[in-house]
């Protein structure tokens, strides 16, 4: 019988009954069989007889869009050509803070924010010839270490390339996945921090299974000091030292992925998501809120004998790599993809969308406004016709609400006066749910009183409530109780 560390270390026994008419030249009785000496690496074409990728091959994009998948079944040669880009960007559009980020773009676009790079995509066994130009405009040198490279430093040291240089790897792709590439030139915590980052996907010999949508995120950390008058934070080393992120976000910016640039879906449907966690430092738990995933390829290791998960809450992804994740759009609602360190998603950016379109199946999921089921199974719909109020009013819940920062205008107005009678309603335009919960607070403890409540108003939904009689009522929203707003209602 095996010890527990020799069946850990990857060590099979074999049974007679496995090894039964074995000859001299096989596995004898009792063997102990290596499976680490397998190796997944393909067997490599040589490089004189690759011939150029079709030029007709989407190979390059920027996130959230991928390229296509690979389709073909022989190994090329891919070339990449990469800008070196440095200028002044958004980090926080909400709040009207931007940042100098250094990163890349496709070669010769007219992009001028490079955070995060573009992705690149092409098969295992492929040729990656990769070429690095750094702008003459630009201030420093720069490089890139490609996860995705079986070489010194990743290419790091082959692709450094002061201003106005350029500089080409050959590299062979060896293993699939989705894999982190990066600013690895002098400094590196510090090129990284300034947004030098982006994802190479080498897909397997065997192609994943056909989805209706794949998407890129990739979270980073921003080390930034008070914006000054102008709207511009500077990077703050201390900060970083002290492994203290000002911002968390996924695709370099607060609002990457949410509101109006949130990825969109129909009921039924299946995404893949590629995720590269950046770093620095901090490990990510990705999680979608209200649904699951319903695949999950750990740490982004794709060949075809690596397991899968199924039906996850969420994954670990640490700094430095990644993972291949996928979701069903089962009922229409908007999932909230985070990093499940919610201090990072409620206070410092990290968070995105997910709006799934469709019809409602209450065998799923029903709200408390959705109607009952019937006894043969269908839903009967509320009754939504009531009387015309006397009137009518709107508060906004802005996007950025949730941030502490902007408790002056959580609630747009925060102030609001109406006659009885008047139907007030609440839309929520924010990122993440809000309560609009009649009651005080001290700006983190509140109490409810009773007169109304909303419960979780999501993202895009709206509450209502009629003021029948005359009084002021304060209200608040439970999980930010610095949200305060006051509705008073006259006779």
């Amino acid at each position: 019988m095996l010890g527990v560390g020799a069946a850990s270390a990857g060590l099979v026994a074999c049974s007679s009954d496995d090894i039964a008419g074995a000859t001299d030249d096989e596995t004898a009785p009792g063997a102990v069989v290596d499976e680490r000496s397998d190796s997944i690496v393909p067997e490599l074409i040589p490089v004189g007889d690759l011939s150029p990728a079709d030029g007709s091959e989407e190979r390059m994009t920027y996130a959230p869009a991928v390229p296509a998948p690979t389709t073909r079944t022989d190994q090329r040669v891919v070339e990449f050509e990469m800008d070196v880009i440095e200028g002044e960007c958004p980090i926080d559009p909400a709040n009207d803070v931007s940042t100098l980020m250094w990163g890349f773009r496709i070669g010769g676009d007219d992009t001028t924010c490079g955070s995060p790079g573009p992705i690149l995509r092409a098969r295992v066994g492929d040729l990656a010839r990769i070429t690095v130009n750094n702008l003459a405009s630009s201030k420093n040198g720069h490089n890139i270490d490609f996860h995705s490279v079986t070489g010194q430093g990743g290419g790091a040291a082959a692709t450094t390339v002061a201003p106005g240089e350029s500089a080409t790897i050959n590299s062979r792709l060896l293993y699939p996945g989705a894999f982190m590439y990066h600013c690895a030139f002098g400094d590196v915590p510090k090129h990284i921090a300034h947004g030098m980052y982006g994802m190479f996907i080498v897909d397997p010999e065997t192609p994943l299974p056909e989805v209706d949508h794949e998407w890129s995120i990739m979270q980073s950390e921003w080390f930034l000091s008070e914006p000054g008058s102008t709207g511009v934070a500077e990077f703050d080393s201390e900060r970083l030292l002290l492994e203290h992120p000002t911002y968390v976000t996924f695709n370099g910016r607060t609002d990457a992925l949410t509101g109006d640039n949130a990825l969109q879906m129909q009921v039924g449907e299946r995404a893949r998501f590629y995720m590269v966690n950046e770093g620095l430092n901090l490990a990510s738990n990705f999680h979608p809120i209200g649904s699951h995933w319903d695949v999950v390829y750990p740490e982004a290791a794709t060949h075809p004998i690596n397991r899968v998960i199924r039906g996850s809450q969420s994954t670990l992804v640490v700094a430095g790599g990644a993972t291949v994740t996928e979701l069903i759009g089962q009922v229409p609602s908007t999932i909230i993809l985070v990093d499940h360190a919610l201090v990072r998603t409620f206070y410092k950016g990290c968070i995105a969308q997910v709006v799934i379109s469709g019809e409602e199946n209450a065998d799923i999921f029903a709200g408390g406004d959705a109607g009952e089921a019937s006894e043969d199974g269908e839903t009967e719909t509320v009754d939504e016709e009531t009387e015309s109020a006397p009137g009518t009013a709107e508060v906004i819940i802005p996007a950025g609400a949730f941030d502490p920062a902007n408790a002056a205008t959580a609630f747009t107005p925060l102030e609001l006066t109406v006659p009885a009678g008047t139907t007030v309603t609440w839309q929520n335009e924010d990122a993440v749910f809000h309560t609009v919960t009649s009651g005080t607070t001290n700006g983190s403890t509140g109490t409810p009183d009773g007169t109304f409540d909303s419960g979780d108003v999501q993202a895009g939904e709206s509450f209502s409530h009629t003021f029948e009689d005359a009084g002021t009522f304060d209200y608040y929203c439970t999980p930010h109780p610095w949200m305060i707003g006051q509705v008073t209602v006259t006779s």
